[in-house]
């Protein structure tokens, strides 16, 4: 999930906003249908619309969409950081990051009190640092996983323009190589025997991700012109053949009858169709109507808070004894959570999220 402010033009990279918007819409689909789905009542009236979010996993969509949204924005980022782009940079990360989820966790942690769901301290000042997975602490919000890949993402950017590599074609190339060929004998050893890796799934996927995000800054170059770099075209070209064949390879293999891992169908389409609404965002996202673009900055927001405006509804639901609430159709549900979710992160967006970029940028001066 890309959590990025733009440094560009708003006019030629529209489409980038727009698509985080797509993207945070998707993630809300996913959760919203498959909570309110396990309520009884509303399952009798119909499940296609979680069923089709399920099978193509709409939640890793959009997931995956955000991370080629990072690999396109931020390593490019640190040519308009000013004289210190790595102070400037890490500054502008923090106060984009930072401010709004520290309130998303005071927020489920508050929600978790009142449940009287006990909550450990160690939990709690692990999910402070967005990094919990690393100190063996859950997440309180479960989508925060992704953050984390974020941070380890923008932190080997940094270092890479701190070594003077980050702009290397070639070396971004073998970066991206080497991160895949790890993914791909990690799954080969979980599939093919029986040795326990004992790696978390989300790290386990890692590698991949990383992979999908640096080939995000070759989508960049390409974009911004620089077709003419055969070296950067052969390089594009190998690195999507990896990270976007491997799942098509996998989808194409699951509707043929052969599962060649778990979840092999869901997997490959999943990062397909992900691959797919980045490619077609790119090219057909010129000329985007306001309220995408709105979308596509408070997605981050959305994106942090939904699951908390989720919880609420499903439990004002359940112990509700109001009949009417009660049994309508599961895209009445998603539809109200949608539209509070979006409200509540434009409120958030305009009192704390954009008050704090531009304190970020300010101080980075």
């Amino acid at each position: 999930m890309s959590k990025t402010d733009t440094h560009f033009s708003p006019n030629r990279y529209t489409a980038i906003d727009a698509l985080r918007g797509i993207a945070a819409l998707l993630v809300v689909w996913h959760h919203s249908s498959e909570s309110f789905i396990n309520i009884a009542d509303i399952a009798q009236q119909g499940s296609y619309l979680a069923d089709i979010a399920k099978e193509y996993d709409f939640g890793r969509i959009g997931i995956i969409c955000f991370f080629l949204i990072s690999g396109f924005v931020i390593p490019s980022s640190f040519k308009l950081a000013g004289k210190n782009p790595l102070k400037t940079f890490a500054i502008h990360r923090f106060f984009r990051l930072y401010p709004a989820y520290w309130l998303s966790l005071v927020a489920i942690i508050v929600y978790q009190l009142l449940m009287n769901i006990e909550i450990k301290p160690a939990t709690v000042i692990a999910n402070t640092s967005m990094l919990q997975s690393f100190f063996s602490q859950p997440h309180l919000i479960g989508l925060y996983w992704t953050l984390q890949i974020e941070l380890i993402f923008y932190t080997l950017c940094a270092l890479l323009f701190y070594l003077g590599i980050l702009n290397n074609t070639k070396i971004v190339f073998n970066i991206i190589l080497a991160f895949f060929l790890l993914f791909v004998v990690l799954q080969s050893i979980a599939a093919l025997t029986s040795i326990d890796l004992s790696i978390s799934k989300e790290f386990q996927l890692l590698p991949y991700l990383l992979s999908t995000m640096f080939l995000g800054a070759f989508y960049r170059k390409i974009y911004d012109g620089k077709i003419a770099d055969k070296q950067l075209v052969t390089y594009t070209l190998l690195a999507s053949l990896m990270c976007f064949g491997l799942p098509l390879f996998l989808l194409i293999s699951a509707i043929m009858g052969y599962e060649l891992t778990e979840h092999s169908f869901r997997f490959g389409a999943a990062h397909t169709l992900a691959f797919i609404l980045f490619y077609a965002g790119l090219v057909l996202l010129k000329k985007t109507p306001k309220a995408l673009l709105w979308l596509g900055a408070i997605s981050y927001s959305l994106y942090l808070f939904h699951p908390i405006v989720l919880q609420i509804l499903m439990q004002i639901i359940i112990k509700s004894n109001i009949s009417y609430l009660h049994g309508l159709h599961l895209s009445i549900y998603m539809t109200i959570t949608t539209i509070i979710s979006i409200i509540m992160a434009s409120f958030i967006y305009i009192i704390l999220e954009k008050p704090a970029i531009r304190l970020g940028r300010k101080l980075s001066k």
